[in-house]
């Protein structure tokens, strides 16, 4: 049976920005997820709704539920010191979040397991460097309020808030326990997605998430992963310039190539 030859080009590659509005439908989030159970040592268990992949060491956990979509965090990641250890960390995704940031969080943190276990479940050691934030003062402000810090875009649309545990604020979610809340809710759309991550969670993972969704550039995505229609008017996606192609190593048909000039030597005293 033949094949359709559109099926064997590569997709296009678009620019999306900014980053932050640039959504992904959660049965994306699901096959990201799906994906990485089949390209690492993780273990997946699938039943009718949802997707758990759990590390080697049996103390991460990824679940995605479908019936949750709506209703709450639809992805969670947990920590446990042990498989039926309570819980120590958690990272709850919900709504329309981009696919990139799903994809940082679960890489950075399947990286990071496979070099330090003990970092990530139990925070011993120390982080590798300094953890620094680029913020691009023409796209994000600062705020400080009523133990609440964070950063708003300029157009209002996206924030990200860290919530000291000894906060005077309600928790964020009702859950004191979670200090840093990456959101997105456009007023003509309301909530688009957020992100949660609890006081135990490593900073290496909150930095990771967090610098991926401050990031000023535009977001390249391969279309295989459109932008939903109902953020459409508020983002701009423009087709991303196609790769340079390689030189070739033989000389073009008019001559040998010329040489370049000697590079001259630096006067020294």
């Amino acid at each position: 049976m033949p094949t359709d030859p559109a099926q064997d080009r590569p997709r296009e590659k678009i620019l999306i920005s900014p980053r932050y509005l640039a959504a992904s439908l959660p049965n994306d989030h699901r096959q990201l997820l799906d994906v990485f159970a089949e390209d690492s040592t993780w273990s997946a268990h699938t039943d009718e709704s949802s997707v758990t992949v759990t590390s080697p060491c049996q103390r991460i956990t990824i679940r995605h539920d479908q019936s949750a979509v709506g209703q709450g965090a639809h992805l969670v990641i947990s920590a446990r010191t042990d498989e039926e250890a309570p819980e120590r960390w958690r990272t709850d995704v919900s709504g329309n979040v981009p696919i990139e940031l799903v994809a940082r969080l679960i890489s950075t943190l399947a990286h990071e397991l496979a070099s330090d276990p003990d970092h990530v479940v139990y925070g011993i050691g120390t982080e590798h460097g300094l953890l620094e934030l680029y913020v691009d003062a023409d796209v994000w402000n600062y705020f400080e309020d009523s133990g609440l810090s964070g950063f708003i875009s300029h157009d209002g649309h996206a924030a990200v808030v860290n919530r000291a545990v000894d906060s005077p604020t309600p928790p964020i979610h009702g859950d004191a326990s979670i200090t840093w809340h990456l959101a997105a809710s456009p007023e003509d759309l309301g909530h688009l997605w957020d992100i949660s991550l609890t006081d135990k969670t490593p900073p290496f993972l909150m930095h990771a998430v967090v610098a991926e969704a401050l990031d000023p550039r535009p977001t390249l995505r391969s279309t295989t992963f459109p932008v939903p229609a109902v953020v459409a008017p508020l983002v701009t996606i423009q087709r991303a310039p196609s790769p340079s192609p390689r030189p070739s190593a033989q000389p073009p048909h008019d001559g040998p190539p010329r040489s370049p000039e000697p590079k001259r030597t630096p006067k020294t005293r």
